[in-house]
């Protein structure tokens, strides 16, 4: 069993107003098994890669995938369509919103024999882009711009900040705006202090993880400015 699966099997998240933990080892095309105790139903879980892909010329294979539960249920079981030896990081959330059961560490996937769920040979495609501004750079209190291409989306585009083993969040939307060689988009300050890592995750119509990014993930920049 991977050293990742097993502090999660062993330790529910505690850093919420909930509880929750894995059920069983997340293995390549296996199960994922969760588990909630407290909390308010509905529950639903995200699973969001993390690190880089273990498959032959770095081909990315997994996408998000994001999972309710069924109607007060508090416990789920899906398949994991994730190559052996990648991680991810699992966000729940209930009826009271994102991220309020807290963010696991990041967890390896076991092995199997089963290779079947994913095409080693091909990048995965998202439904739609989108950019950050300054370019590849998330830095401490410090406004980015999120920006997309308002022809390729379904809907009003909506994003969130993944913190593995931390508190997870809605990215707050300020005004919309058109600017010359970058889209449509708005201005996020991100209250995070400096060196945490965050992954970007956002959707449209079509669901929670349905856009991409040339990157996801990104140590935040110090400055000399503080979060209150």
């Amino acid at each position: 069993m991977a050293l990742y699966a097993a502090l999660a099997l062993s330790a529910p998240l505690l850093s919420s107003a909930y509880t929750w933990s894995f059920t069983a080892e997340p293995t390549q095309c296996g199960t994922v098994a969760i588990s909630v105790s407290g909390g308010s139903p509905p529950y639903d879980v995200l699973i969001v890669p993390y690190g880089s892909s273990p498959l032959p010329n770095n081909i990315e294979a997994r996408k998000i995938q994001d999972q309710p539960f069924s109607g007060n249920s508090a416990t789920v079981s899906f398949k994991l369509n994730y190559p052996a030896n990648s991680q991810f990081v699992a966000v729940v959330s209930d009826s009271t919103g994102f991220g309020s059961g807290g963010t696991s560490a990041s967890v390896l996937v076991g092995t199997s024999s089963d290779a079947s769920c994913f095409d080693a040979t091909q990048n995965v495609s998202p439904d739609f882009f989108y950019n950050i501004q300054p370019q590849g750079l998330i830095t401490q209190c410090v406004a980015t711009r999120i920006w997309w291409d308002s022809t390729k989306v379904q809907g009003q585009p909506t994003f969130q900040g993944v913190i593995p083993g931390g508190q997870s969040f809605n990215i707050p939307q300020g005004a919309i705006t058109n600017v010359a060689s970058q889209g449509t988009g708005f201005s996020w300050t991100p209250p995070l202090r400096g060196m945490t890592t965050v992954l970007l995750v956002g959707g449209d119509n079509r669901g929670t993880g349905s856009a991409g990014a040339p990157s996801t993930s990104w140590a935040v920049a110090p400055t000399t400015t503080h979060p209150a």
